[in-house]
């Protein structure tokens, strides 16, 4: 195989991982022995994405005893030392930046603009300014003319500037980046950048980080399966972010990131609970449970919560009569005569009160916020929903569904059940069904970058009165790509494909929805060789033809399986 082109794919980053896999299968089945090498570099680079550092190195460690000094040497020894930076091994990062430095003029054309990227980062992380980088420098620039070199470039430059405490135009610097790279597209970078953003601000202008928050959670869900670590290091930062601004989706944050930790397994697990651990047990204190299950069930009469009511009420001096409940009531509750107090009752409490909403208020006190919030929606959008024509209503509630963690908790072949009938009625309703009908009429805000970069950005003060808790920006990303494999698919054969999705088991859901979303990611992916881009399988094509789903996305998402999940996902659509 041609190396130079496999560089111009793998520059584009993790997101062209299906398309390895699919070069990997053609290698593997036309000459094996002759592209090992080749071969073994694509593992790499997949365990490096898997955060699976140590066979990763390993593989590198065998591969550069073999092989002479030419591309693919050089391009394993890139992967090495990002690993060893990933790892903190500080004196073999230097090690291999010396040797990359010092055979700069040696590596070939086609492989220094990764070598570029790598080389420059590293510099800003452990070196002064110095004369030894002006050839460097010098070939960054040439290099500023492909635009994936270009963005990281500006990455790199953007760290500089905060190790500076330049932070507007390390921010400035990091938008290019994005735009640069979203041009591609590169995920990983377009992430990247703007995981910087909030990340770098948050203890200096939390404000203006919590704006880059949307567009981080948006992309974040767009193109991302749930356990790539990207998704899991950019929820730490999205969760720190708002719980700094008090802002109501850091519920849905905690629920989300709470909720990907609890479906791992094996080495997976035990890496994001070493980097992670300390805000896995943070954001436990935040997940709300709105299951109706618990409509009547009563919350504990804890110290905490019982200070704040008291607080809030003294500090109004909020006559006991206008708060609509009995005297008695009230004052069993604050004196812990009585152990729980029903949800009505707090609600009523919370009523007669105004007060600001912060980290600290009790968790049972935001429960009941939210459930206000989505009744007040539901009201409204539940006649919207009913207006629209049966099948609409069905797509419409199946793109939510697809795209929320909660869907779990949602009786769907019930509630279709009910839209068929016309029976759909409030009353029927749980909150978490509430919640996915209130989702269909959301909206994609547009993001305006240079508004971001220019606004002045004043503190939010939510209070009781005036919270409303919007759709997390992850969904409304989950439901972009979602609604691309709707758009295809064959409605005279929908309520068939539900049905048949509703038979499967947990795992067999899960899979079957990994393939509707990465069809919908890789829509328009372009810019790929044609010998390079995936066919549809003889395995899935009745599939394919059946539900009437475009070729090239179909074929592409098939690669995003490896191994047993591939086989299993053939097995699973032999049902539909």
């Amino acid at each position: 195989m041609n190396l130079r082109s496999l560089i111009e794919i793998v520059n584009k980053g993790q997101f062209i991982r299906p398309i390895l896999n699919y070069i990997v299968h053609y290698l593997e089945s036309d000459r094996p022995d002759k592209n090992k090498n080749i071969v073994n570099y694509i593992n790499v680079l997949k365990l490096k994405w898997d955060v699976k550092y140590d066979e990763a190195l390993e593989v590198i460690d065998k591969e550069l005893q073999k092989l002479k000094k030419g591309g693919l040497y050089y391009l394993y020894l890139d992967q090495k030392i990002y690993i060893l930076n990933r790892i903190k091994q500080k004196k073999d990062v230097k090690k291999v930046f010396d040797e990359l430095k010092d055979n700069f003029d040696n590596i070939p054309v086609y492989v220094r603009g990764l070598v570029v990227e790598t080389l420059k980062n590293i510099h800003e992380l452990y070196y002064e300014p110095d004369e030894s980088m002006e050839k460097i420098r010098y070939w960054s620039k040439n290099y500023e003319q492909n635009p994936v070199d270009k963005g990281f470039i500006l990455l790199s430059k953007a760290r500089g500037e905060k190790n500076e405490e330049r932070y507007e135009e390390a921010v400035s610097l990091n938008v290019e980046a994005f735009k640069v790279l979203k041009t591609i597209p590169h995920p990983s970078g377009m992430v990247q950048a703007l995981n910087n953003i909030c990340w770098w601000l948050k203890d200096t202008n939390k404000e203006k980080a919590l704006v880059f928050i949307f567009p981080l959670g948006f992309y974040l869900g767009y193109y991302f399966d749930d356990d790539n670590f990207n998704v899991f290091n950019s929820l730490d930062t999205m969760f720190q972010v708002q719980k700094n601004n008090n802002d109501p989706l850091v519920y849905e944050t905690a629920f989300i990131f709470s909720r990907l930790v609890s479906s791992l397994s094996g080495d997976k697990k035990k890496i994001i609970w070493n980097e992670f651990e300390y805000t896995i047990h943070d954001v436990r204190c935040f997940v709300l449970n709105i299951r109706n299950r618990n409509r009547n069930r009563n919350y504990l009469n804890t110290k905490t919560l019982r200070a704040f009511i008291r607080k809030e009420i003294g500090k109004e001096k909020t006559p006991i009569d206008s708060i609509n409940i009995s005297e008695r009531t009230l004052k069993e509750f604050l004196s812990a005569k009585t152990k729980h107090i029903q949800p009505s009752t707090l609600r009523n409490i919370i009523d007669a009160l105004e007060f600001e909403i912060t980290t600290s208020t009790p968790i049972c006190i935001i429960k009941e916020l939210k459930k206000k919030d989505i009744d007040k929606k539901f009201e409204i959008n539940l006649e919207k929903f009913k207006n629209l024509p049966q099948k609409r209503q069905i797509s419409e509630l199946f793109t939510s569904y697809l795209a929320h963690y909660y869907k779990e908790e949602i009786d769907l072949k019930k509630v279709i059940k009910e839209i068929e009938d016309d029976s759909l009625t409030e009353e029927r309703c749980d909150y978490y069904t509430k919640e996915l009908i209130n989702s269909t009429f959301e909206r994609n805000p547009k993001i305006d970058f240079d508004s971001l970069l220019t606004n002045i950005q004043e503190p939010e003060i939510h209070t009781n009165k005036n919270i409303t808790f919007n759709e997390h920006p992850f969904y409304l990303g989950r439901k972009e790509v979602v609604k691309r494999f709707m758009k295809d698919l064959n409605k005279k054969n929908l309520k068939e494909f539900i049905e048949n999705y509703i038979d499967l088991d947990i795992r067999q859901k899960k899979t079957v929805e990994k393939f509707i979303m990465n069809y919908g990611r890789y829509y328009d992916l372009k810019d790929i060789p044609k010998e390079f881009t995936p066919k549809v399988p003889k395995e899935i094509n009745p599939f394919v033809k059946k539900y009437t789903l475009k070729r090239k996305p179909s074929a592409i998402s098939f690669y995003v399986f490896e191994g047993e999940e591939r086989e299993e996902f053939v097995e699973i659509i032999g049902k539909f």
